[in-house]
């Protein structure tokens, strides 16, 4: 797994290979990126690419969207 990033990064000091999972609220003075190193090909380091991951659903799994019922007057 890697390594949390010792300083919180910023827009201003993230690197080149830094995770770049956001934390917290943009409109924070508090937020940041993860920074820890990227995995290889990827944005984020590998705990945050395995959230960032969502399998596909066998097609009988999934729910048909919903109508809009209508009603009588």
């Amino acid at each position: 797994m890697a390594k949390k990033a010792k300083k919180p990064k910023t827009v201003a000091n993230l690197e080149t290979n830094d995770c770049r999972w956001p934390l917290g609220d943009p409109r924070d003075a508090d937020f940041h990126f993860c920074g820890a190193q990227q995995i290889a090909g990827r944005p984020y380091c590998e705990l945050h690419w395995r959230m960032s991951f969502q399998p596909s659903r066998p097609r009988h799994e999934q729910t048909a969207p919903r109508l809009p019922s209508l009603r009588a007057a």
